[in-house]
């Protein structure tokens, strides 16, 4: 699992399997027991996909994390895929 950052006591990651089969994504733990997921659109824009246990406010602090370190993030998304032989997927989620 690419771990992209760590931050506030978060880990900011991918998970193998689904870089094959979902278009770019975040996932966000505490290391245990709250988990997010956040796609990723073409254009930048954020959509939560799902949420486990994070309240409103930590999700807002979570969305700030990401844009804010959005490019870096998807460099290491691009270059994890290259590395690993495969191809990024960024489609346009409904």
């Amino acid at each position: 699992m690419p771990k992209f950052l760590e931050l506030y006591g978060w880990r900011f990651f991918a998970v193998m399997f689904d870089l094959l089969n979902e278009p770019f994504h975040i996932h966000v733990t505490d290391k245990g027991k709250k988990e997010c997921k956040y796609w990723v659109r073409p254009n930048g824009a954020l959509q939560l996909a799902f949420n486990r246990g994070f309240t409103g406010h930590e999700l807002r602090k979570i969305e700030k994390a990401i844009i804010t370190h959005l490019t870096a993030i998807i460099h290491q998304y691009q270059t994890h895929c290259h590395e690993n032989g495969l191809k990024p997927i960024y489609k346009k989620i409904d």
